[in-house]
């Protein structure tokens, strides 16, 4: 399973669980995160959202690798490419919708499309561990789902 779900009395723990690919979102995990946030938010023992990752990571990004083969086939005159991406910003930014507070306890690297995880949290616990890496420009990447707009929202203009 690509997320772990533990509740510690009103608080829902959400641990992304791929630690030897360091918790990459892959569009299986994208789509536990936005079940699990819809899960939350429709149990009313619920009171808050913890976000963390299985270590050494919090999360290493988008799995480029599926959105790479995606994007082949999105050449041949599809969207898949496309699609695929906006599945992957969902994740993120469904937790940035979510009306419950949301934490990430960051534990690791935070790269890419997870530093936008852990953006679109409320709060940003980082342990000694932690590092934030965009990345987006030297992987030749735009930074998107909202990263410029989410960073500037964290620590100011």
């Amino acid at each position: 399973m690509p997320l772990r779900v533990e509740d510690h009395d009103r608080v829902r723990l959400l641990v992304l669980n791929d630690a030897p690919r360091r918790n990459a979102l892959s569009l299986e995990l994208v789509e536990a995160i936005v079940d699990a946030c819809d899960a939350a938010e429709d149990d009313p023992g619920v009171a808050a959202l913890v976000l963390t990752g299985e270590p050494p990571a919090f999360c290493s990004g988008a799995d480029v690798s599926s959105l790479a083969s995606m994007s082949e086939r999105g050449a041949a005159g599809d969207a898949d490419g496309d699609r695929g991406l906006r599945r992957v910003y969902e994740g993120f930014l469904r937790v940035l919708r979510s009306p419950l507070p949301t934490v990430a306890a960051v534990n690791g690297p935070a790269v890419g499309a997870g530093l936008n995880l852990a953006l679109a949290c409320d709060v940003r616990v980082a342990a000694v561990s932690a590092r934030f890496d965009s990345r987006f420009l030297s992987l030749g990447l735009h930074p998107g789902g909202g990263h410029t707009w989410l960073l500037e929202r964290a620590v100011g203009p």
